[in-house]
């Protein structure tokens, strides 16, 4: 069973953070947060990489609680993982599968890192790249220019 992990740095509307895997660094985008009349939406990042959730669960800023889990999905995964993408993450139209959910830019990146599409994050550091990259695997993320 794979988790859809939500994290959170409250007070923020977008931060970058690095943390230490292996002996790469790797940047994560923290955004989507707004400050409004009604309060303060926290910056987040959603990820279903196993790898970046243990990366960001054993550093420094999560366990002083300066990062915290937000909401958590189990997603159960079928005998094929192209069917269980469909299922759980989108529709399939066509041969084309569509993302309604992914609203940036790293959400977009986590769904192409993810499997079946298993791209590194060398080949996702541009909106044009990913577009590229979305386009070539028959991915479309309809609310996301």
């Amino acid at each position: 069973m794979k988790k859809r992990i939500t994290y959170e740095i409250h007070g923020q509307i977008e931060r970058n953070c690095y943390f230490r895997i292996g002996k790469a660094l790797v940047r994560i985008e923290f955004a989507g947060g707004s400050i409004n009349s009604t309060g303060v939406s926290p910056a987040h990042y959603v990820t279903e990489n196993a790898l970046f959730q243990k990366a960001i669960e054993n550093s420094e800023i999560f366990r002083s609680g300066e990062i915290k889990r937000g909401k958590v999905e189990i997603i159960e995964e079928a005998g094929d993982n192209e069917a269980a993408v469909a299922k759980d993450c989108g529709i399939v139209c066509d041969n084309t599968k569509a993302f309604p959910e992914v609203t940036n830019m790293q959400q977009a990146r986590s769904v192409l890192m993810a499997s079946p599409y298993n791209c590194t994050l060398a080949q996702l550091q541009t909106k044009n790249a990913i577009k590229a990259v979305a386009q070539a695997n028959g991915v479309t993320f309809p609310d996301w220019l």
